[in-house]
């Protein structure tokens, strides 16, 4: 238990790091598609009124910038840290699976020499690192999300970025609900009322607002929340090198 708890703030912080990093980089490139999107189409809705088609582009694109930062950037930094969350559980969950058990019994053994000790804390730190760059390779291999992020993004225009963004957003989708399966917590729609149970769980719903008294209350879904309907990661290898994200790949001519 104590080796899980001394792993348990590492994992949480790099997990933290890069999905937060990815958070960033998606909303950036949204705002900047819907700011490239919102230039070209209100010239085309002032100039050639009547074409429904576009005034319904235009209200769209403005509606989605005027709530961009009140309500889909936090909603998108809401979701990465849920993610962030639930990555930091099941990475804990494998650690505390492959650490020996303090309940397992031991035969008595001579005191560990220093340079078994070394070695050890040695085979300690590298699956440390296997741990940390698990999720990371992981993503990398479904989306590609490594070789977007090493990408000079000045020498891009906001569409070329727009569409990069859109296809690594699907491919770690895909990747996401390939091993996690994430799926709502309440099955309403979020501005729909709901009724909090008096034995409702705690974990499933968080309470905001008006919150006195006791329950039952009547309320309103402000978030749907997430959980995972399974968790199924790829194995993790202990006879990789450490340090190795994703090999180079050479094509043999």
């Amino acid at each position: 238990m104590d080796g899980v708890k001394t792993l348990s703030r590492p994992i949480a912080f790099w997990v933290g790091f890069f999905n937060m990093l990815a958070c960033l980089v998606l909303i950036g490139a949204s705002y900047w598609g819907l700011q490239s999107i919102s230039k070209t189409v209100l010239p085309l809705a002032q100039n050639t009124p009547g074409v429904p088609e576009i005034e319904r582009l235009a209200r769209w694109t403005g509606d989605a910038l005027q709530w961009f930062w009140p309500a889909l950037a936090p909603a998108a930094v809401l979701f990465f840290l849920v993610l962030t969350l639930l990555t930091w559980l099941v990475l804990r969950s494998r650690v505390k699976k492959r650490l020996p058990s303090p309940t397992t019994a031991r035969p008595r053994a001579a005191k560990p020499s220093a340079a078994s000790k070394a070695e050890d804390t040695r085979q300690t730190l590298e699956m440390n690192q296997r741990i940390f760059l698990h999720l990371i390779a992981t993503l990398q291999k479904e989306g590609r999300l490594l070789d977007f992020f090493s990408e000079d993004l000045a020498q891009y225009d906001d569409g070329q970025i727009g569409a990069a963004v859109r296809n690594i957003h699907e491919n770690c989708k895909k990747t996401i609900h390939k091993y996690l399966a994430p799926q709502a917590v309440v099955d309403r729609e979020e501005g729909e009322e709901i009724s909090v149970d008096k034995d409702f769980d705690a974990n499933e719903l968080k309470l905001v607002g008006n919150v006195t008294g006791h329950p039952p209350f009547k309320g309103i879904v402000r978030h749907r929340g997430w959980r995972t309907r399974k968790i199924d990661l790829p194995t993790l290898s202990g006879q990789q090198d450490p340090g190795i994200i994703a090999p180079a790949e050479i094509e043999i001519i």
